[in-house]
């Protein structure tokens, strides 16, 4: 007897694996640089923002304002008979190096700090392209610095810095703590040249504060960014507001922290963005 067989099972067919996803052309492959090398290339990461024009002999497109050749540093140069060679200078909020490349090239060491990440990362394409070897970058914020440094600085430059910040005579107390020159630029607030021009006047919402320091009492006015936070190249604060000083205020504060030689070099009572004073305080 013969029993019937079973017929062998069909093989499955051969099933061909998935085919890889490919990348959308908008994906990684996008962010390469396909032209030829250039320091243009660089600066075009940041097409847009940029807030300084480049040393003009250069021939490379970044933003308006003469910063790398300003005439407030060159202020502040003149004031030490142009010879800060071997200063050892810390500089608070070089937004794009401007101000480090005219130290730099005055003969300074220069320490940079820095909080806004996109303005350092322009800093350092900026190093790059002029061989700031002397100049050093630093991402974070420069309060917390103050507070634990143990070094000490020839200069400390804070220009367009104290009036961006909710706490400017902490600020200036911590800068006097590592140095005996500071020179500043800053806005300050004047009731009439304020009040009169709306365009200034209308980012100034709340009323003014009363601050006891060393037994004085010294008025703050805040201040709020409003629609500038919405531009790409924004470069105030880290807060969505700041606090001005009264010039009164500024100068009682730089004399009791025994700064009190103080030099005005340039004031503006009708500067388009309120009333700003350029001076240099020491001991």
């Amino acid at each position: 007897m013969f029993r019937k067989k079973t017929p062998s099972p069909t093989p499955p067919a051969e099933v061909a694996p998935p085919a890889p996803e490919q990348a959308p052309h908008s994906g990684i492959l996008d962010q390469y640089v396909r032209t030829l090398p250039s320091e243009q290339n660089a600066l075009d990461l940041f097409a847009g923002s940029w807030s300084s024009a480049l040393p003009g002999l250069l021939g490379l497109a970044a933003g308006p304002l003469p910063i790398f050749d300003d005439d407030r540093i060159k202020k502040v140069l003149a004031h030490f008979d142009n010879n800060i060679t071997g200063f050892k200078v810390l500089e608070l909020g070089p937004l794009e190096g401007g101000h480090t490349y005219m130290l730099h090239e005055a003969g300074a060491e220069v320490t940079a700090i820095e909080g806004s990440s996109k303005a350092y990362l322009k800093c350092l394409v900026v190093k790059e392209i002029l061989h700031m070897n002397r100049a050093s970058f630093h991402l974070g914020d420069f309060t917390p610095y103050l507070e634990q440094s143990d070094d000490t600085f020839d200069l400390v430059l804070a220009s367009g810095v104290l009036y961006h910040t909710l706490d400017p005579v902490g600020l200036l107390e911590l800068v006097a703590k590592v140095t005996d020159k500071v020179a500043i630029w800053t806005h300050y607030w004047e009731e009439d040249a304020v009040r009169s021009d709306e365009k200034i006047s209308r980012v100034f919402l709340d009323d003014p504060l009363d601050q006891q320091w060393r037994g004085r009492t010294i008025r703050l006015h805040p201040r709020h960014y409003r629609e500038a936070l919405g531009w790409s190249g924004f470069c105030g604060g880290p807060e969505t507001s700041a606090r001005w000083m009264e010039r009164d205020g500024l100068m009682t504060v730089l004399t009791e922290l025994g700064l009190h030689n103080i030099t005005v070099l340039e004031e503006e009572t009708d500067h388009l963005n309120g009333p700003a004073i350029l001076l240099v305080a020491q001991r």
